[in-house]
Parts: structure tokens; sequence; C-alpha cells
């Protein structure tokens, strides 16, 4: 991976905490599922996703890495802070538990890219979008599952 890859990389996940963390109204609901597609379809044209030379093998890091991801995602969604405004505007925010989450999230990414590496399945930058699509998804889902139930404060 060069050293461009690895600063997009930091600027994406510094772009993903301050959106998380500091508190922004939750738009377009109904759009949630746009951009893990196009990040899927990125990753999917981008390639890596089954390493030839071990495919069983990848495509079951790539399973594992993307139901993680879903996991994490969709347990970031349902702790993060909701409420809405008094025009009725639904904000979301995150708090520590969240961050836990985060940091665990990342961990498990670390921990099967470098199971791969030690098993000769090196991490494409396909999977690694494909993995961030899905996080991203279950995240959406599970804010818009919860927001149908957040009231105008008093």
């Amino acid at each position: 991976m060069d050293i461009a890859r690895v600063l997009v990389i930091a600027l994406a996940v510094v772009f993903v905490l301050v959106r998380r963390f500091g508190g922004r109204p939750v738009k377009d609901q109904d759009r949630l599922w746009v951009l893990p597609a196009v990040l899927a379809a990125v990753g999917v044209a981008e390639g890596g996703l089954i390493a030839p030379a071990h495919p069983v093998l990848s495509a079951a890091l790539l399973a594992a890495g993307t139901a993680a991801a879903f996991g994490t995602g969709h347990l970031m969604g349902r702790a993060m802070t909701l409420w809405r405004e008094p025009d009725g505007t639904l904000w979301a925010k995150g708090n520590r538990t969240v961050l836990a989450l985060f940091g665990f999230s990342l961990a498990v990414r670390v921990a099967l890219a470098l199971l791969g590496y030690a098993v000769g399945v090196p991490v494409g930058n396909g999977a690694l979008l494909v993995t961030l699509a899905s996080w991203i998804l279950a995240q959406g889902l599970a804010l818009a599952a919860r927001s149908r139930r957040v009231r105008v404060a008093a």
C-alpha cells in the first residue's frame, strides 16, 4: 500500500470521526443506501476482492470482514444519541460507546488484515471499500429504524 492510499484512508477516518461525533442533522433517510452502493460498486470495479491464489480463504476473509463491519456498524447506529429539535429535525451524535465501538471495529479490521497477510491473502482495496460500504449501510439502517421512535422534545 503506497503513501497516497494510506493518506486517503487516514482522511476518511478523520472525516467519519468528525461526522459521527460532531452532531449533525440526519437527512435523506430514503437515500441511505446510495453511498454504500457507490462504495461497493467502486470496490467491485477496483478488484482485489478474491485473491486468485487462495480463492476460498480470501472469500471467507471477505465474508468475515463484511459481516463484522455490518455488525459493528449496526451497533454504532443503535448506540448513537438521537433527538429531534422543536422544528422536527432529527439529529444524531456519537458518544463514548460509539467511540469504543469504532475502535473495536478498527481492531477487528486490522486483525482480519493481519490474518490475511499471515496466510498469504493480502487485503485488496476493493475488499476495504466493500466492508466500508457494509459498515456505513448498517449504521444508516439502524439510525433509520430508531428515528421513527424519536419524538420532539417537550
